[in-house]
Order: C-alpha cells, then structure tokens, then sequence
C-alpha cells in the first residue's frame, strides 16, 4: 500500500493505492498517460518524500505503511487491550 500527494494546478489530494495495477488505473484515465504502467512503477519505487511529474500531475509519496492487520477505526487485529 502507498499513500501518495497528488498535486495538479493548486489542489492537492492525499490517495491510497493497494498496488501498482490500481496506481496504473488512476494514472491512465486521470493523467491521460499512455505509458502509465511504466509511469505507476517508477512512482511505486519512489523513496518517502521524492517526486515524479507526469502531464502535469506531481506524484509524491506520503507512506509505505502496511494495514494489513487493522481494521478501519485503527485498532489493530489480536493486539491485547
């Protein structure tokens, strides 16, 4: 999972990707990119904080965190309370 900014013009949105073919996806029919399967690995590779640009959209990473153990209010799965 990565938490990608994603910046275009002035607005900036924070979104989270589950994998390179889902980042793929946003990038084809939101960036109008033809190579975006290209363009989704090298973004996907990026380290914390470094940025890609693409047809005008910035592509930062905000994290790399898994989230495989937490259910959606954060509390995490078989940890003692």
């Amino acid at each position: 999972m990565r938490r990608l900014n994603i910046k275009v013009k002035d607005k900036l949105i924070t979104k989270s990707f589950k994998n390179v073919k889902e980042l793929a996806h946003y990038i084809f029919y939101n960036c109008h990119s033809i190579f975006a399967d290209d363009v989704a690995n090298k973004i996907w590779d990026l380290n914390v904080g470094k940025s890609l640009v693409e047809n005008g959209f910035r592509f930062s990473v905000n994290s790399k965190r898994r989230v495989g153990n937490q259910l959606s209010d954060g509390i995490t799965i078989g940890a003692k309370q």
